[in-house]
C-alpha cells in the first residue's frame, strides 16, 4: 500500500511539473510575440506600438518567478534588460504629451524594473534622465491617487542624490503623511527638510502643526523658538508661543509677545483679548500683595506698580467690550479694574449692569444718568477728600531728573522700554490735595508709548517732595521722530505745577528693507535685443535696512511670447544690511512677440513679511544696449541713531557729524527742494545737477535738529515737477497765513535761470527746459507770495544761479549761454533771502564734499557755531568762505542776500 501510494504523488508532481512548464512556455510565447509586434511597429510612435511594448513587458515580468522553468527565466530577463531603455523612452514621451495616465505606467515599470530580485544583479544602466523620470513619475502617481507608487517615487528621487526637486518630492512626502496620520514618518521627512533647509520656514510650520497634533508640548516649544531665531517676527508662531507661555505661567513672557503682534495687527480681537488677560492677571497679583503688606511705603509701590497693568487691562477690556458687548467675563474684570483706580461711577454702574445680565452697549447712556442724578442731589463722586485751604496753599515744583533706556545711546528705539523719573516737590506751607501727575507727547507720539500715563500722586505734605517713575515700552509700529515729552502736575484745588519737558529723539523699528537698487538689460548678441533673439535682466537687490533678510524669495514674470530660459524663482537664504546681490535672468522673445517694449515684472518677497517689493522694468525691442555690465548702487540706508527718515547714507557728509542740537519751535514750517534730475527734458546726464538731492537732504537735517522744525511741519521734495512746485510752494503760504506766530522756511538746490528778455529769473523743474523757461516758477512771484505772509519770519535759501549759467557742465537744453544780470523785485514783510551766487556769476559743485559750495558753506558756519549765530554773521561768513573757496578753482562766485526793507533788525536774529 505503502509503495502504490509514492507512486501515485510520483505521477501527480510529474505531471503537474509538466503543466506548468507548458504555461510557461505558452507565456514566453505571447511575449515574444507581443515584442515583435512592437519591433515591426517601432519608429511611428503610435498607442499600438507603446501597447504592444507594454504587453511584452508585462508578460515577461510574470515569468520572473518561474522558477520551474529556468529557460523561460533566462529567456524573459534577456528580453527585459532589451526593453528596459525603450521604458525609459516610452515615459518621456508620454510625459512630454502631458499623457499622465501613460507616462506613470512606462515610468513606474522604469523604476521598478531594477528593484525586480532576479535582476538586482543585471546591469540596467540609468542615465542623467533618470531623476527626472522619477520625479515625474511620482507627480503622475499623486494625481492618479496612487499613493504608495508615489511614496516609492519620491523616496526613489530623493535617493539619487539630485538636488533640483528635492525640496518638493519632501513636500509631497509631507502631505501623504500627513493625509494618512504617518506621524511617525512625517516627522522623519520634516527633520531631514529642516537639516538640508534650515531657512525655510514652512518646514517648521509643518512640524508645529505636527507637534499640536500629537500633543508633543516640548518638541513644539523648542520647534518654536528655532523658528524664532531665524525671524524673531514670524507672525505664525508667535500666538502659539504667546498661548503655551501663558498655560506655563510665565505670563509677563506671553504679555510682551501679545504686544509684540498687536504691533502688526493693531485690530485683531483675539490678541487684545491676549494683552487684556494677561495684563490683568499681572495686575491683580501685584495689587493682592500690595494688601497684603504691613509696610504703607512698600504697598504704595506695588500699587504703583500695578497701576499701568491694570490700566492697560481696563483700556482692552472697554475695546473687546465695543465688539463684544454682552460677554460677562470681560465686564466683571473691567469692573474689577474701575474698582481699583477708585473709579466709583463707573465701576458702580457696570456692576450693575452685570447683575442684571445686561449689555456694555447701555453703558455710556446709563453712566451718563448716573452722573446727572449725582450732580443733581450734590453727590457727584470725588476721588479722595476735598481740601479747604484755611491758610497758606502748596505751591508744587515738577522737575525730570532721570531718563533711561534699554541700550544707553539716548534714542528711544521702537520696541525698546524706557522710564522718565519725576520729582514733585512741595515748596508751600499747605497740602498739595489728590495730586494727578500725567505724560503727554506734543505731537500725539504718546499714542506709541505702551504703559500708564497716569500717576495718583495721594496727598504731598507741605515742604515734602515725592519721586515717581514712568515706565514704558515704546510700541514696534512708532516712526522716526522727535518726542516733546510734557509732564503735567495737577492739584484737586487748581494749585497745579508748571509742566515740566523732556525732548528725545524715537527711532523706528530695525527691519530689513528690500529694493533694487539698479538693473539693467543685456543681449546675447551684446547689441540690441530683437525677436528671436535672447536676452537678460540683471537686477541688483539691496537690503538697505538695519537687520538681515532672510528667505528672500526674487520671482521673474514674464509676458505672453516671452519665454524664461531660466529659474523663473531665485531663494536667497540671507542678505546682510547694505548688501548687494546681483541677479540675472535669462529669457528668449519669440516671434509671436507684439509689443514695443520688453515689461518683465519682477517681485521679491522676505520672511519677515516687512520687506515686499513688485516692479516692472521694461526695455523697448531693438534698442542699443551695452555688453559692459554697469550696475550702479546708490541706495539708501537706515542708520541709528539719525532720525530722520528720509535721511540717506548713500552720501557721507561731515556736516551730519556733530549736527546742533535746537529747541523745538511748533510753529515752524518748511518746504525743501532738491532737483537733480533733469533728464526728461532731453540731453542726456550733462544737464543734472550733481548733488542738489544732498543738498536738500543734509539741509532738512539741520531744519528737523537744529531750528527745531517737527518733522511733519517739513515737505522734502527730491526731483519737482512744476505741478508739484506749484502746490507745495501753495502748501507753504497758506501754513503760513494760517498761523500769525508761524515762521516758514523754503530751501532750493537746481537749476535756475532767467528770461532772457525780461531778465526775470526763474526756478526750473525737472520737467521743464530752458526754452520752456515760462513754464517754471518765477522767483519775484514767490517773493511776492512770500512778503505776503503775516508771519514772524520768512527764510529762502537758494543754492542756484540765474545768470544763465548753470550748475552742471553745460547750458540746459535750448537755453542760450548769455548770462545775464537777473532782476530781482523789492521784498516786504519779515522775508530775507540767500542766494548762492551774484549778477552774473555762476552756482558751482563742491565735488570733493558732494554738495553745492554754497550749501556746504552755510551749514558749515552753522555746524562750527554750534547753531549759536544770527543771520547777519551767518552771511557774512558764508560769503567768505565761498569766495576764498571758488576763487581757488577759477570761478568766483559770491553769496547775496536780500531782505525786506521793513525788517530792520534781520541781522540780530538767530535761528536755533
Amino acid at each position: 500500500m505503502k509503495h502504490i501510494l509514492l507512486l501515485t504523488l510520483s505521477v501527480l508532481m510529474t505531471a503537474g511539473t509538466g503543466l506548468y512548464g507548458q504555461d510557461s512556455q505558452s507565456v514566453l510565447a505571447k511575449a515574444n510575440q507581443q515584442y515583435v509586434l512592437y519591433e515591426n511597429a517601432k519608429g511611428d510612435n503610435s498607442a499600438e506600438m507603446y501597447d504592444h511594448l507594454y504587453q511584452s513587458y508585462t508578460l515577461y515580468v510574470s515569468l520572473l518567478d518561474a522558477y520551474s522553468d529556468p529557460n523561460a527565466m533566462d529567456a524573459a530577463r534577456a528580453r527585459l534588460l532589451q526593453i528596459y531603455p525603450a521604458l525609459k523612452n516610452a515615459a518621456m514621451f508620454f510625459s512630454n504629451m502631458n499623457d499622465s495616465q501613460m507616462a506613470y505606467k512606462f515610468g513606474i515599470a522604469y523604476i521598478k524594473l531594477p528593484k525586480n530580485p532576479t535582476l538586482t544583479s543585471e546591469p540596467l544602466f540609468k542615465d542623467e534622465l533618470y531623476p527626472q523620470i522619477v520625479y515625474n513619475t511620482g507627480i503622475s502617481a499623486y494625481k492618479l491617487q496612487n499613493i504608495d507608487d508615489a511614496i516609492l517615487c519620491f523616496n526613489e528621487y530623493l535617493a539619487t542624490g539630485e538636488a533640483a526637486r528635492a525640496k518638493d518630492c519632501i513636500v509631497f512626502l509631507n502631505m501623504i503623511y500627513l493625509s494618512r496620520h504617518n506621524y511617525v514618518e512625517q516627522e522623519k521627512i520634516l527633520k531631514r527638510a529642516i537639516a538640508e533647509y534650515p531657512n525655510t520656514l514652512d518646514f517648521y510650520y509643518n512640524l508645529i502643526n505636527l507637534y499640536i497634533s500629537t500633543q508633543n508640548q516640548a518638541e513644539l516649544m523648542a520647534t518654536i523658538d528655532k523658528v524664532l531665531q531665524v525671524d524673531p517676527n514670524d507672525v505664525n508662531v508667535l500666538p502659539i508661543k504667546a498661548r503655551m507661555e501663558e498655560a506655563s505661567g510665565n505670563v509677563e513672557g506671553a504679555l510682551g509677545i501679545y504686544k509684540k503682534l498687536l504691533s502688526f495687527f493693531p485690530d485683531d480681537l483675539a490678541i487684545m483679548k491676549g494683552i487684556a488677560k494677561c495684563s490683568f492677571k499681572i495686575g491683580s497679583e501685584i495689587n493682592n500683595q500690595a494688601y497684603a503688606v504691613v509696610d504703607e511705603a512698600q504697598g504704595m509701590e506695588l500699587k504703583q506698580k500695578a497701576y499701568p497693568y491694570l490700566f492697560d487691562a481696563r483700556t482692552y477690556f472697554e475695546k473687546i467690550l465695543r465688539r463684544e458687548p454682552d460677554s460677562q467675563v470681560y465686564m466683571k474684570g473691567l469692573e474689577e479694574c474701575y474698582k481699583f483706580m477708585d473709579m466709583t461711577a463707573e465701576s458702580t454702574v457696570l456692576m450693575s449692569i452685570i447683575a442684571e445680565g445686561g449689555s456694555f452697549d447701555s453703558f455710556d447712556k446709563r453712566l451718563q444718568d448716573y452722573n446727572q442724578l449725582a450732580q443733581s442731589i450734590g453727590a457727584v463722586d470725588t476721588v479722595g477728600t476735598t481740601a479747604v485751604f484755611g491758610g497758606d496753599p502748596p505751591v508744587l515744583t515738577t522737575l525730570i531728573t532721570g531718563f533711561t533706556e534699554t541700550n544707553s545711546n539716548k534714542v528711544i528705539d521702537a520696541g525698546e522700554s524706557f522710564s522718565v523719573d519725576i520729582s514733585i516737590q512741595n515748596s508751600g506751607l499747605g497740602d498739595a490735595h489728590n495730586v494727578k501727575v500725567l505724560l503727554s507727547e506734543n505731537s500725539g507720539m504718546d499714542r506709541y508709548f505702551e504703559g500708564s500715563r497716569e500717576i495718583d500722586a495721594g496727598i504731598i505734605k507741605a515742604g515734602e517732595t515725592k519721586s515717581f517713575t514712568f515706565r514704558y515700552t515704546l510700541s514696534e509700529t512708532a516712526p522716526t521722530a522727535k518726542a516733546n515729552i510734557i509732564v503735567y502736575t495737577l492739584e484737586e484745588n487748581g494749585m497745579d505745577a508748571d509742566p515740566s519737558s523732556l525732548v528725545v529723539n524715537i527711532q523706528e523699528m530695525a527691519r530689513p528693507r528690500l529694493l533694487i537698487a539698479d538693473y539693467q538689460y543685456m543681449s546675447a548678441r551684446g547689441t540690441s535685443i530683437t525677436l528671436g533673439d535672447r536676452g537678460q535682466l540683471i537686477v541688483a537687490v539691496q537690503n538697505a535696512g538695519r537687520l538681515p533678510a532672510r528667505n528672500a524669495k526674487i520671482t521673474f514674470e514674464c509676458p505672453t511670447n516671452i519665454i524664461a530660459t531660466d529659474e523663473v524663482e531665485i531663494a536667497v537664504d540671507s542678505i546682510q544690511p547694505g548688501e548687494v546681490i546681483p541677479l540675472s535672468f535669462d529669457f528668449l522673445v519669440n516671434k509671436r512677440f507684439d509689443l514695443d517694449s520688453i515689461p518683465i515684472a519682477v517681485k521679491i518677497t522676505e520672511g519677515s513679511t516687512f520687506a515686499v517689493v513688485q516692479d516692472v522694468f521694461k526695455v523697448k525691442l531693438g534698442e542699443y544696449l551695452s555688453t559692459a555690465n554697469k550696475i550702479v548702487i546708490e541706495g539708501k540706508l537706515d542708520a541709528q541713531p539719525v532720525i530722520d527718515t528720509d535721511f540717506s547714507l548713500a552720501m557721507e557728509s561731515e556736516l551730519l557729524e556733530n549736527v546742533p542740537a535746537g529747541i523745538s519751535h511748533p510753529n515752524r514750517y518748511a518746504l525743501i527742494i532738491g532737483n537733480e534730475d533733469y533728464s526728461r527734458v532731453g540731453g542726456g546726464a550733462e544737464i543734472n545737477v550733481p548733488f542738489a538731492c544732498n543738498d536738500a537732504i543734509v539741509f532738512k537735517e539741520y531744519c528737523v535738529r537744529t531750528f527745531g522744525i517737527p518733522d511733519d511741519h517739513i515737505r522734502y521734495i527730491d526731483n519737482a515737477t512744476a505741478g508739484l512746485m506749484r502746490e507745495s510752494i501753495d502748501w507753504l503760504i497758506n501754513v503760513g497765513k494760517a498761523n500769525p506766530n508761524s515762521e516758514i522756511f523754503f530751501f532750493y538746490s537746481g537749476h535756475g535761470s532767467n528770461d532772457e528778455a525780461s531778465r526775470e529769473p526763474y526756478l526750473l523743474p525737472v520737467d521743464v527746459s530752458g526754452k520752456y523757461i515760462k513754464l517754471g516758477i518765477p522767483l519775484n512771484d514767490l517773493y511776492a507770495k512770500l512778503s505776503g505772509v503775516p508771519c514772524q519770519g520768512a527764510y529762502v535759501f537758494l543754492d542756484a544761479c540765474f545768470s544763465g549759467g548753470y550748475k552742471s557742465k553745460d547750458p540746459i537744453v535750448a537755453q542760450k549761454g548769455v548770462r545775464v544780470v537777473p532782476k530781482y523785485s523789492m521784498l516786504g514783510g519779515k522775508l530775507i533771502s540767500f542766494s548762492s551766487s551774484s549778477g552774473e556769476q555762476t552756482s558751482s559743485v563742491y565735488y570733493d564734499k558732494r554738495q553745492g559750495y554754497f550749501t556746504y558753506y552755510l551749514l558749515k558756519t552753522i555746524q562750527d557755531a554750534k547753531g549759536n549765530i544770527s543771520l547777519g554773521d551767518l552771511y557774512k561768513k558764508t560769503k567768505e568762505q565761498v569766495e576764498a573757496a571758488t576763487a581757488v578753482s577759477g570761478k568766483l562766485q559770491t553769496p547775496q542776500v536780500l531782505v525786506s526793507p521793513d525788517w530792520t533788525d534781520w541781522n540780530t536774529k538767530v535761528l536755533k
